[in-house]
């Protein structure tokens, strides 16, 4: 009996280093060495497998993106949109299993703003491509997952809107000649970035009422100009829309540091039977712990014009912000889950009579009393946009990157700029 006791307690702990890999891959990824890191992935497939599938799909499309492989992460992206709807609507079975073990036990169906990085991630990877048309069924599948979400929480969530997805969208439909759409999706991006300024702390891009401004002129919308300027309650300038459609643009899109990860936090919980303390159980809830941002600003100089970035999105703030907002689900469950093991500890020990089923049984419920830890590792932590914009011609440019901790890193491209038309290149920087 002993020996079956011993042998059932290793495999559940064992199940709780199942992603010790990641550190091989975050060491690839600050490395600059994304083939090594997809290597890394494909030889722990076997520990993606099962409940964990959607963590493989996350990873295969961030890390094929990384390094140049547009279509293969795509193609990942596509198969992780997939498993995201068929995991909709839970397995009562195994959601009713888990109060015995954890939520590491059912399948991951990823963070909310987690199943809206796919749509944004796929549609970057139409973007750098030169594919807008794919790049808006991006961003109308956005519309979908939203609206699932909030129907969900029935609109208790905080995180019901992505100023990124909005504003990837707007420079998609700028890019197709579609003002009309292009002004109302600036004018949502605007804002849901005042939401994102009092619900995260990041700051509303300075540029984008300038780039309302200009989607506007395209329409011939003058009295909604008229209104914007009164709204801000100061001219914000703009250059007409008919000067900037002759000529062309690149959008960096720089991918800043890495994601946060999860660590599984515990407390003790007071348990009252008639109305007072009887005992003590120990929750796990599972937190967000932020790496560093690694990109103050980037920019660059082009005779005597520079260009700015400015931060688009800031996912480590938004991980660690809706995980708050949400873990007053995931405790009430969390404490359920703990009493459950409780009162089965004290029903196979026999009220304690069973000293040695009593020690498996609480062995077991400290073994397995674990937070679901599993999240989108291989994202950036934030990313920052630059818009260059040009006279048709052939451009050699230097991008300057401004590091947190001091010193900075150049990049060189060579670009030829056409009129009316938009090319947008990623730039990685995780170290």
């Amino acid at each position: 009996m002993k020996k079956y006791i011993f042998l059932f307690l290793l495999i559940i702990i064992a199940s709780c280093a199942t992603f010790n890999f990641y550190n091989k891959i975050d060491t690839a990824i600050l490395s600059g060495n994304f083939t090594e890191a997809d290597q890394i992935i494909e030889q722990e497939k076997n520990k993606y497998a099962g409940e964990h599938e959607l963590l493989y799909y996350f990873d295969k499309g961030a890390i094929l993106q990384m390094a140049g492989d547009y279509d293969g992460s795509t193609e990942h992206l596509n198969n992780a949109e997939l498993k995201i709807e068929s995991l909709y609507t839970k397995s009562v079975t195994k959601e009713l299993s888990s109060y015995f073990t954890n939520d590491m036990s059912l399948p991951y169906e990823g963070e909310d703003f987690e199943q809206v990085m796919v749509h944004i991630l796929k549609g970057l990877n139409f973007m750098y491509k030169g594919n807008f048309d794919g790049a808006l069924v991006e961003a109308r599948k956005v519309n979908h997952r939203l609206n699932l979400l909030s129907d969900r929480y029935e609109g208790k969530n905080i995180y019901k809107e992505d100023a990124f997805a909005r504003y990837l969208a707007a420079i998609a439909y700028e890019a197709k000649g579609e003002m009309n759409d292009a002004f109302i999706a600036y004018k949502k991006a605007l804002n849901v970035y005042k939401d994102y300024q009092n619900l995260y702390g990041m700051p509303v891009p300075e540029n984008l009422k300038s780039e309302l401004l200009r989607a506007a002129d395209g329409i011939k919308f003058y009295d909604e100009i008229e209104e914007l300027q009164k709204e801000w309650g100061h001219r914000v300038y703009f250059e007409r829309y008919k000067d900037f459609i002759q000529k062309g643009e690149v959008i960096f899109v720089i991918y800043d540091g890495m994601a946060p990860y999860k660590i599984s936090k515990h407390i003790d919980f007071p348990v009252k039977e008639k109305d007072k303390i009887s005992y003590y159980v120990k929750v796990a809830f599972p937190k967000f712990i932020a790496r560093e941002n690694v990109v103050s600003n980037a920019e660059i100089l082009i005779d005597d014009m520079k260009v700015n970035s400015f931060i688009a999105e800031d996912l480590t703030l938004i991980a660690i912000k809706t995980l708050e907002n949400k873990n007053f689900l995931i405790e009430a469950k969390a404490v359920a889950r703990a009493i459950a093991k409780y009162q089965m500890a004290r029903a196979v020990s026999n009220d304690g009579k069973n000293k040695l089923m009593g020690l498996a049984a609480n062995i077991f419920n400290i073994a397995t009393e674990q937070a679901d830890t599993r999240s989108w590792r291989t994202l950036p932590s934030r990313f920052h946009l630059m818009r260059v914009v040009l006279e048709p011609g052939q451009y050699q440019l230097k991008l300057k990157l401004n590091l947190i901790k001091g010193g900075f890193k150049e990049q060189i491209f060579d670009i030829k700029i056409k009129s009316g038309k938009k090319k947008v290149i990623p730039v990685f920087c995780f170290k």
